[in-house]
């Protein structure tokens, strides 16, 4: 049974993000109002805040702290999927926080 409240959709955009003073780049797989899931081979530990400027057409701020991380080991490599909750919110339906 699904728990979700907020469809999920699938998508293959770039993501640039950034957790305290390092950057690196990701690939988001999946997108909902509140949530991101993305996969890079850069690390960051559960609990972390980032900030993100997705690419989808134009580019979107949010911000938001990573749930989980899950390891895929790969032919001598690592690839990180992850989990962010989004606190602006609003990444699909177009709202947005006021400034």
């Amino acid at each position: 049974m699904e728990r979700r409240k907020e469809p999920r959709y699938q998508v293959d955009a770039h993501a640039e993000v950034i957790c305290g003073d390092d950057r690196f780049d990701a690939t988001v797989t999946e997108i909902s109002k509140h949530g991101i899931r993305l996969k890079s081979a850069d690390f960051v530990e559960p609990g972390r805040k980032v900030k993100m400027v997705v690419f989808l057409g134009s580019p979107e701020r949010v911000s938001g702290e990573v749930m989980w991380v899950l390891a895929e080991p790969k032919e001598g490599t690592v690839t990180y999927r992850m989990g962010i909750y989004c606190e602006s919110g609003g990444v699909i339906t177009g709202e947005r926080e006021s400034d």
